[in-house]
């Protein structure tokens, strides 16, 4: 009968699998937060040349223009306070894609190795005895 003691080597083997998809959750969510900050620091700095552009030439409306720069700095600003909640959420929902993957991983290889064994399932065996049972009676 195998050990069903995981060993120092599953230990260490789990414990460096664990550091790695953190890191690559966190470089994707690293990524996610970079794009992000460029996209909105992108659209801010577009308005912002434009409404320069706008006062520079003395247009009587650059007034308006003002105020429609300072609207773009304010919403610049609540989109760039988003981001690192956006952040973290990618972060999260990326270690729970691998802790999905892995749970899948581990009931397909369970039921291979029933497979292999010819051995059923504790649930559908305990169902198969009591059917049997029953058939006797």
């Amino acid at each position: 009968m195998p050990n069903s003691d995981p060993t120092r080597e599953d230990d260490l083997r789990q414990l460096l699998t664990d550091a790695v998809e953190v890191q690559l959750a966190a470089l994707k969510a690293g990524i996610s937060f970079w794009s992000e900050w460029i996209e909105h620091t992108s659209t801010f700095v577009q308005s912002a040349t434009r409404t320069l552009s706008s006062i520079s030439s003395e247009d009587p409306g650059s007034r308006d223009v003002v105020l429609e720069l300072l609207d773009a700095g304010r919403a610049s600003l609540r989109a760039l306070t988003e981001i690192p909640k956006h952040t973290a959420s990618h972060f999260v929902a990326e270690l729970d894609r691998f802790e999905s993957q892995k749970a899948q991983d581990r009931k397909a290889a369970t039921k291979q190795a029933r497979r292999a064994t010819g051995t059923a399932a504790p649930g559908k065996a305990a169902s198969r005895r009591k059917r049997t049972a029953r058939a006797k009676a």
